[in-house]
């Protein structure tokens, strides 16, 4: 697993499909890249929302929507 190319895969994604809950952007992005888990998309999708690429919301009951900026 090259975890260089997941924070592109990532932005890659939300171009295609537009904003997305963590779950289904979890699903997508593991199918992808094999070995991925839940708490390294937390890790990446911090990193990128801190650099401005990404936008994490909460939702009700626990859920997050991931969008671009």
């Amino acid at each position: 697993m090259d975890t260089k190319l997941i924070p592109a895969s990532i932005v890659d994604t939300l171009k295609r499909t537009g904003p997305l809950k963590f779950s289904d952007l979890f699903k997508r992005t593991k199918k992808q890249h094999s070995g991925f888990s839940e708490e390294h998309l937390n890790t990446l999708l911090m990193r990128l929302e801190i650099r401005g690429v990404v936008r994490v919301y909460r939702l009700p009951k626990g859920k997050r929507r991931i969008e671009l900026v």
